[in-house]
């Protein structure tokens, strides 16, 4: 019994009843469509199937000769003369004398007789496929009943008290709606059960666990998924929030985890002295550029040095995440890439946050060829004597080559995977891409979680707490400076000179 409700609790560990529910909702137009066309399917079939069928009646009173007045003896008669005619009407016998008087080489009919309770009334039915069929069988029967009657009892007396008449009705009115309706919802519920089976089955990756059992790697640490908008009227106005450990609307979890991710991080960068780290994801959109960014800031809040660099100059994010509405850069790091800038120009101190950024804010074609560039290695050279930490924001793996190009600059990476979004197979095969690369794998963070309402868990418990309130700001770290002595480094294009 302990074995069965460990198993079951098994089970249920490796459920995950948000994936389900949400794969099950996005294949929903699947699932109707797929009942829809199983019920119409049965309607056709049923219709195809479906004979109707007429029935007409005769009534007879059955009388005895010997005792006419006594009702004993009649009702006796009567059912006794049912029981007869029962026998006859299911006989070969009859059935061949009526195809003879019709013609025909088949019966097609059904024949019942029946006492009617409390009397001495005898009904004769007929049930055929057609109205003219209906009426000439029992109308034959009738007349063959004529000679048989003296073969039954000669004391039994019968007389037709109603007349059969033709049939105008069918039997029952036509209607498939109920074996529709039935197919439909049978048909429904069980591509329901396929499509939670199949997500079931699906290789992706949905807890910390699936990370060290799917993948090849090890955990860093899980994020939920955060509200995309503050209020209601920041959704009407599609003004979406700044995940960041420092804003105020972050929760305590939320920074819990980062905070913990970050000693992870920072633990095994101190084994092997690692400084500068990469940060990717395989696919767009798996939250990569936000982990980056609060992964500078938590290491900040922790006393360390540290510089973001936005190396995605494709999709560059991480100005969106930190510069002000209107804001403008004074120097990209493409056109410090391209020595078109100082590093003096391009470093951006935020004072509230206290963490250095290298950003961009246009899109460079020619992505690949910049990072790969000699300015960039020179760079992380440079800056790597003056921070505790490098935090590199990188493309998808799956996009370009960028990411690669970075990893064997980079110390140590880091692979962002986005909860039920790329196959475990794709996610190895990145991990394999980025081993083969100069930087050492860290780990895995898994990102954007989602549980049903109530199956959240919090962390260690103190999800009671609510908002970070007025904790989440941290001072301004005035002391670091603007960094001008960076100037000796002067212009790259000079410098090459």
């Amino acid at each position: 019994m302990n074995e069965n409700n460990q198993d079951f609790s098994s089970l249920l560990e490796r459920v995950d009843l948000y994936s389900i529910v949400r794969d099950t909702l996005r294949n929903l137009w699947a699932i109707l469509l797929g009942a829809i066309a199983v019920a119409m399917i049965v309607n056709m079939l049923v219709r195809a199937d479906f004979r109707s069928t007429y029935s007409t009646t005769a009534t007879f009173v059955v009388t005895s000769k010997t005792s006419s007045n006594n009702a004993y003896s009649n009702l006796s008669a009567a059912s006794t003369m049912t029981k007869s005619f029962t026998n006859i009407l299911n006989s070969n016998l009859l059935k061949k004398k009526v195809c003879e008087d019709l013609g025909t080489d088949t019966f097609r009919a059904a024949a019942s007789a029946k006492v009617i309770n409390g009397t001495n009334l005898m009904t004769l039915s007929v049930t055929a496929d057609t109205p003219e069929n209906t009426y000439r069988t029992i109308r034959s029967i009738m007349y063959i009943m004529n000679d048989l009657t003296q073969y039954v009892s000669a004391d039994m007396v019968l007389e037709v008290l109603q007349d059969p008449s033709v049939p105008t009705r069918a039997d029952t009115s036509f209607s498939a709606g109920r074996q529709t309706k039935k197919a439909f919802v049978i048909s429904a519920f069980l591509l329901v059960l396929v499509f939670m089976y199949l997500s079931y089955r699906k290789e992706t990756v949905k807890s910390e666990k699936d990370l060290e059992n799917k993948l090849e790697a090890k955990s860093l640490g899980m994020l939920h998924q955060e509200g995309r908008f503050k209020s209601v009227g920041d959704l009407f106005r599609r003004k979406k929030r700044k995940h960041l450990v420092t804003e105020l609307s972050a929760t305590f979890e939320f920074v819990e985890r980062y905070k913990k991710i970050a000693t992870h991080v920072s633990a095994q960068a101190h084994k092997v002295k690692a400084k500068t780290f990469l940060v990717t994801s395989v696919q767009e959109h798996e939250g990569k550029s936000t982990v980056s960014a609060n992964l500078a800031l938590t290491l900040v809040q922790q006393g360390y040095k540290v510089l973001l660099i936005d190396g995605d100059m494709r999709r560059p994010t991480q100005n969106n995440l930190f510069l002000k509405s209107g804001e403008k850069l004074k120097a990209s790091l493409g056109s410090l890439l391209m020595g078109q800038a100082s590093l003096r120009d391009a470093m951006i101190h935020d004072e509230e946050r206290g963490v250095d950024l290298l950003l961009n804010k246009r899109n460079y074609t020619n992505s690949t060829d910049i990072v790969s560039s000699e300015y960039m290695s020179r760079l992380l050279e440079v800056v790597k004597g003056h921070y505790d930490f490098i935090i590199i924001d990188s493309p998808p793996m799956s996009l370009m080559a960028d990411a690669e190009v970075l990893a064997d600059l980079a110390d140590m990476s880091i692979l962002v995977v986005k909860y039920d979004t790329v196959l475990a197979q794709d996610l190895n095969d990145a991990i394999d891409a980025l081993r083969d690369c100069h930087a050492q794998f860290a780990g895995c963070i898994l990102n954007q979680v989602r549980t049903l309402p109530g199956a959240r868990k919090t962390v260690g418990g103190y999800g009671g707490y609510g908002r970070y309130g007025h904790y989440g700001h941290y001072g301004r770290y005035g002391k670091y400076g603007r960094y001008g002595h960076y100037g000796e480094y002067g212009h790259y294009g000079e410098e090459k000179k």
